[in-house]
């Protein structure tokens, strides 16, 4: 039974791979703009590092993103889990994995929230990425205040604290 379950999640990543491959053939590469520095009061030095405006259709380029990075995760879960469920590790290997897959299931489950919460502030769609300390924030917008990232990186302070943070916006032509 679960040989057969690993087969048809193998089948549907590759399958999902596949359109992924074919999206890219079709479509033009995105092309950025130069990066926009925001000016930085003293208070905001170690918050807002940059923004940049993105030509593009976000809301495809952020599902394709979740979707990759997904895929990513999905593959470290299955060694993570394989490691910890195995009997050529150690147990410290085995702990060790154990915590980077807490790790990585809250990083997930707090990209989610964050996500959630920077739509409730008007945005039609948001994508947030964690990766260690770096956090990078890009929402669907034509313009962006610096009140409105100023609000982002006070969410994202208030759950990741010592975070790097990164703002970025894009054209609503979704």
């Amino acid at each position: 039974m679960q040989l057969k379950s690993k087969s048809s999640w193998l089948l549907a990543l590759l399958t999902i791979v596949a359109v992924i491959s074919m999206y890219n053939l079709m479509v033009p590469p995105k092309q950025s703009q130069p990066e926009i520095a925001l000016k930085e009061d003293t208070d905001q030095k170690a918050t807002i590092q940059s923004v940049t405006k993105e030509v593009s259709s976000p809301s495809l380029l952020f599902e394709e993103t979740r979707l990759q990075v997904s895929n990513k995760r999905n593959q470290l879960r299955q060694k993570l889990t394989q490691k910890i469920t195995s009997e050529e590790y150690f147990v410290e290997e085995k702990n060790k994995a154990s915590i980077e897959l807490d790790t990585l299931n809250k990083e997930e489950s707090t990209e989610a929230l964050l996500e959630m919460d920077i739509k409730s502030l008007g945005f039609p769609d948001a994508l947030v990425r964690i990766e260690g300390q770096e956090v990078s924030v890009t929402v669907m917008a034509n313009e962006l205040s610096k009140y409105q990232a100023n609000e982002m990186i006070y969410l994202i302070k208030k759950e990741c604290e010592d975070a790097n943070v990164k703002v970025k916006f894009g054209a609503n032509n979704y």
